[in-house]
């Protein structure tokens, strides 16, 4: 299958999309500034009871349904050495989600870069 960038765009955008409507009934979602987007940072949730606010980083996987697998992005420039999004997002909260399976994960970044050692190594 040949990628291209509008069509991932596309399939991302559709994603986004989608996780702003599940989580519209609990929060307000607003999308991030640029300089926000620039930190690894999508949306920022505001809680419509208790005002609490999050930002949250977005990714949408088409292939994990079909693979099992889930892609976390340690190395984003591999000949730079570049930190993946995993490392580098100021955001609060991963929501992982994975059409096709209809699943959503939601992990705190912290929690998820703590974990990343042990994974790496039983999941090469």
């Amino acid at each position: 299958m040949t990628y291209t960038f509008d069509t991932q765009k596309a399939r991302g955008d559709a994603g986004e999309s989608f996780l702003d409507q599940v989580f519209a009934t609990d929060y307000e979602v607003c999308p991030a500034t640029r300089q926000e987007q620039r930190q690894g940072i999508d949306r920022i949730f505001t809680h419509r009871r208790t005002g609490k606010r999050l930002a949250f980083e977005y990714k949408t996987d088409y292939q994990a349904a079909r693979t099992g697998n889930a892609f976390v992005e340690t190395v984003s420039v591999d000949t730079a050495g570049k930190a993946g999004w995993a490392y580098s997002s100021a955001a609060d909260y991963l929501i992982y989600y994975i059409p096709g399976d209809e699943v959503i994960y939601v992990i705190a970044l912290e929690v998820l870069r703590r974990e990343l050692p042990r994974w790496a190594r039983e999941y090469p």
